[in-house]
């Protein structure tokens, strides 16, 4: 959010034009970069696993590698409308002080997108990310990718897994270790809601387009997280996900992190936050496990 006030002109600032482009949920994520960024990795910016100027990703490499050298590609959420990868500095030194690689991606956003572009350059990022030639250059293990997102980057990824009906498909799916989400809106009626409308496509019912109804069986690990009092997105959207997951014996978890809501539940992977909630350490644990 920095960067994007002191783009401002002076004559926006003084006129409070830049008012507009102030988001409510800007305002934890510029506060914790700002005080809560360690310097545990070093960031490669706007990488490119796609034409687009918003198909692009920041990569971290952190200075203490874990052993597995694992990855984990984190997509931001904001409703398929709103987000920026440098927002999550904080969420990616954090992850990097425990020795893994991060890459924070941007994705295509409604209106001018809508489902499934936003889905399909999830998937783009994870075979960028998957690619050997990548890998090499940048030293992490493209044997072991884990996928995290929050609230809409959590229903991308989880339908860039499942959704059958893509123009595009994950390359190898088996060297996909884990799928963390967060806070995510797997299973909810999507027309007529005043935010999805924007995003998701009006015609279409759920049980056609929600990832809960196509998930197949597979080795990949899952780990659900809800929000203690979460008012944005219903608790039934991840119940309803992991009885899916189990009802064909893929491996899923459900953990709720008490005293947090839909936004400041991300907040919890701060570096400096991290040591009042159980988040980050419930997701240590899970992928060692």
């Amino acid at each position: 959010m920095l960067k994007r006030l002191k783009s401002l002109t002076i004559k926006e600032l003084v006129t409070l034009q830049w008012l507009p482009k102030w988001r409510w949920y800007d305002l934890p994520n510029y506060v914790l970069n700002q005080l809560t960024v360690g310097d545990h990795a070093i960031c490669h910016e706007d990488l490119s696993y796609a034409e687009s100027a918003r198909q692009r990703l920041d990569l971290y490499v952190p200075h203490q590698p874990r052993a597995d050298r694992a990855v984990i590609l984190f997509v931001h959420g904001g409703s398929w409308q709103h987000g920026n990868k440098q927002d999550y500095r904080f969420l990616a030194q954090s992850l990097a002080q425990s020795g893994f690689f991060v890459a924070c991606m941007n994705y295509r956003l409604a209106p001018e997108h809508i489902y499934p572009d936003f889905v399909e350059d999830t998937i783009l990022a994870t075979n960028w990310l998957l690619d050997h030639s990548q890998s090499a250059e940048y030293g992490y293990n493209a044997d072991k990718l884990i996928l995290m997102g929050h609230s809409a980057g959590a229903f991308n990824i989880s339908a860039a897994l499942y959704h059958p009906d893509l123009h595009v498909k994950i390359e190898r799916e088996s060297a996909i270790y884990a799928f963390i989400g967060i806070a995510g809106p797997y299973s909810f009626e999507h027309r007529g809601d005043p935010i999805a409308q924007f995003a998701l496509p009006q015609d279409i019912a759920p049980e056609h387009l929600m990832p809960n109804y196509y998930v197949q069986p597979n080795q990949i690990k899952h780990l659900l997280i809800v929000a203690g009092h979460d008012t944005l997105v219903e608790d039934s959207n991840t119940e309803k996900m992991a009885q899916s997951l189990k009802n064909i014996g893929n491996h899923v978890e459900v953990k709720r992190i008490k005293r947090t809501r839909h936004v400041s539940v991300i907040a919890t992977l701060a570096e400096k936050f991290a040591r009042f909630f159980p988040t980050k350490q419930l997701i240590l644990d899970f992928i060692e496990d």
